[in-house]
């Protein structure tokens, strides 16, 4: 399948708030405008952003109810086993989804939950550009589609994060740690998340939880801003340039926009996206608080330049900062630092940042629960 035959169609719902029956029938129309997924006899497999365990009124991750609806959806479909699962950046045992709602879902209505870190399979895509094969939970083999649940959030490194950005939670727990140290800049990051999802056949069917989005530092650090909308399509990079069109971000700004457009496999030209019902023009949110973005020239050299000089330019750019008044020092920031920048020091094990080694890939920031990690632009040596 390429750009020239695969469906190009977004549906976009109103949808203002997380009322059950409301979010089920604009997710319902969504998808029928841009084309279902046959799920007739089919195994399931839905996967929400948790980034990591927190309440859903902080937007950091996709709202229970949308996931209630989207499992009554696919069961309506004819869908014959329907899983649910995530792995977040640091994946503590037993990890359920409980503050975020998502378990008590899981309960009630009865679908199986996946714990992605216990079985794991190997990918493989010859082609890729910068990776050809991935360690990925088994449930991508157990599953005929996957429906990818993401929420509308803005990404600090990747300035936005969507459908395409969402996949990457289905490669278990601190592996993805190791790709951020691996690809660290963003067009190479970008890169390994366009093999991803290539390699995953064009990465399922999307369903997104844009009825409040996140808007300023996220992907976790953000605040929540009314967007009232769900979509849907069968085509990630579609949904994506959508998504980041509506929060006033030019489509070929985000980097995995870009870089999936340039493989010619979802789409040849942005254009070529079609809105059967609302479109995004109608619906652009020209305030809504974005990430600063770096020139293009800048963006290539994430690409190209060799890694001993990529980590000095880091050095010099904007990097996380340690507030040590709201710090509980759980050590989550340690754990998830795959270049091990991040350490504890004294008795009272005040963590310290080694911004010789940070690669700025913002997973500390990510996935602190107390926001207690923000990132602002700093003197090469100052002390955290």
């Amino acid at each position: 399948m390429n750009g020239s035959t695969m469906n190009k169609k977004v549906g976009i719902e109103r949808c203002p708030a997380y009322d059950m029956e409301e979010v089920y029938k604009a997710l319902k129309r969504a998808v029928e405008l841009s084309g279902p997924p046959d799920l007739a006899g089919k195994t399931v497999l839905l996967k929400p952003n948790l980034l990591f365990d927190t309440p859903p009124d902080k937007a950091v991750t996709t709202h229970p109810v949308f996931v209630e609806a989207s499992i009554k959806l696919v069961r309506e479909m004819g869908a014959k086993h329907v899983l649910v699962g995530d792995s977040p950046g640091f994946q503590p045992p037993g990890f359920m989804g409980k503050a975020s709602g998502l378990w008590e879902v899981v309960k009630k209505t009865g679908v199986e939950w996946v714990d992605f870190s216990k079985e794991k399979i190997e990918i493989t895509f010859p082609e890729g550009k910068v990776m050809k094969k991935f360690s990925v939970t088994k449930a991508v083999l157990d599953a005929d589609i996957i429906i990818t649940l993401p929420k509308l959030k803005t990404h600090q490194l990747m300035y936005f994060t969507g459908a395409l950005k969402n996949n990457f939670g289905l490669i278990p727990s601190l592996v993805k740690s190791t790709l951020h140290v691996r690809f660290s800049g963003r067009e190479s990051f970008a890169s390994m998340l366009v093999d991803l999802n290539m390699a995953l056949n064009g990465g399922g069917y999307a369903f997104m939880d844009a009825i409040t989005g996140m808007e300023g530092p996220g992907p976790s650090g953000g605040t929540p801003r009314q967007v009232g909308l769900v979509l849907a399509s069968s085509n990630l990079l579609a949904m994506d340039v959508a998504a980041s069109s509506l929060i006033a971000y030019r489509p070929e700004d985000i980097p995995v926009n870009r870089e999936a457009l340039g493989r010619g496999f979802w789409l040849s030209n942005f254009n070529e996206i079609e809105y059967p019902g609302l479109s995004p023009e109608d619906l652009r949110i020209p305030d809504y608080i974005k990430i600063q973005q770096k020139r293009a020239s800048s963006q290539l050299l994430d690409f190209i330049l060799p890694a001993p000089l990529r980590r000095l330019r880091n050095s010099r750019a904007p990097g996380p900062v340690i507030n040590h008044d709201i710090c509980v020092r759980c050590g989550d920031c340690s754990r998830i630092c795959a270049s091990e920048a991040i350490s504890g020091s004294g008795a009272e094990k005040r963590l310290l940042i080694d911004y010789r080694r940070c690669i700025r890939c913002f997973c500390c920031h990510e996935i602190c629960p107390k926001k207690a990690i923000d990132i602002i632009k700093r003197p090469q040596n100052r002390e955290n």
